[in-house]
């Protein structure tokens, strides 16, 4: 991947104009800065604020992830340069599900799919606490001091957003259990943020705005649902049919649909995706559908 054209100022002033593109998605782009680092060049416009919270997080996850079997970003330095917000974070191995899925065949593949939806589930042993049920580093924290408040007020926000779906959850949410611990959510936990290697997940990567505390297995539950193909046109038949048995084998698919929906209001907010836009449409506008 090429260099973007409006990054080389950047890119220069650090003394690397020549790094090479590994990485894009809504809020960055992603260099190869080094053998040991990569640098996450944040879109103009992007808070140092918000960057420095976000780095915060991310050695709070750190400092917590001893129990969980894959490792998460270190960020080892957040900078401001000619406008832009840049962190240098160090080099994880491994590349990313959704491209590893665009080869693997067979017993390979069950198994790089049933390791991603495991890393899903052990995301909560992440040792993140609060006093609150929200998010953790959004620029506009939704925060409040139960789970269904916070499901309902995220909701409010869907609906009160100017290019807001029609097809929205009731405001009861029927179908989604309550929560009474609170505990890390990614909650953008697709195939892209989670990089393997040798056949097994190494990194989950990308916590951040979408962070939350929340009931743990919005992350199993989201991880299933991220497989649809308008989101993971490189997953199969076959692997969203092993994901929902997961789920059954859990005792979690009663409650997907309802969640997914939520889910689904949740990112309806992202004017900028058209397919996930899409995702959202058709997932709204069938109730009761998983």
């Amino acid at each position: 991947m090429l260099t973007d054209s409006n990054d080389l100022a950047v890119l220069k002033a650090l003394g690397t104009d020549d790094a090479l593109l590994i990485g894009q998605g809504g809020e960055a782009r992603v260099y190869a800065f080094n053998e040991r680092q990569v640098l996450r060049l944040l879109r103009p416009g992007a808070s140092m604020a918000v960057e420095l919270g976000r780095a915060e997080l991310l050695s709070e996850i750190a400092a917590g992830r001893h129990a969980v079997s894959f490792t998460t970003p270190d960020v080892e330095r957040v900078m401001e340069i000619d406008g832009r917000v840049a962190v240098i974070e160090r080099r994880l191995v491994g590349i990313s599900l959704a491209q590893a899925l665009g080869v693997a065949e067979g017993e390979e593949r069950e198994l790089l799919v049933q390791g991603y939806l495991d890393a899903a589930s052990q995301v909560g042993d992440i040792a993140v606490k609060r006093d609150f049920f929200g998010d953790l580093a959004s620029a506009q924290a939704v925060r409040r001091p139960s789970y269904p408040q916070y499901l309902h007020a995220r909701l409010e926000r869907s609906r009160l957003h100017p290019g807001a779906l029609q097809h929205l959850p009731s405001e009861t949410i029927e179908g989604i259990p309550d929560c009474r611990l609170g505990e890390l959510v990614h909650f953008d936990l697709f195939p892209g943020n989670v990089l393997v290697d040798a056949g097994r997940v190494t990194a989950v990567i990308d916590f951040g705005a979408t962070s939350m505390i929340a009931d743990r297995r919005l992350d199993c539950w989201a991880a299933v649902a991220y497989l649809d193909p308008e989101l993971s046109p490189e997953a199969t038949v076959e692997d969203r049919a092993l994901a929902m048995q997961w789920l059954d084998d859990r005792g979690l698919s009663a409650n997907f649909p309802a969640v997914k929906r939520w889910i689904a209001s949740y990112w309806c907010l992202a004017d900028d995706d058209p397919k996930l836009r899409a995702w959202c449409s058709r997932v709204l506008s069938q109730p009761g559908a998983a």
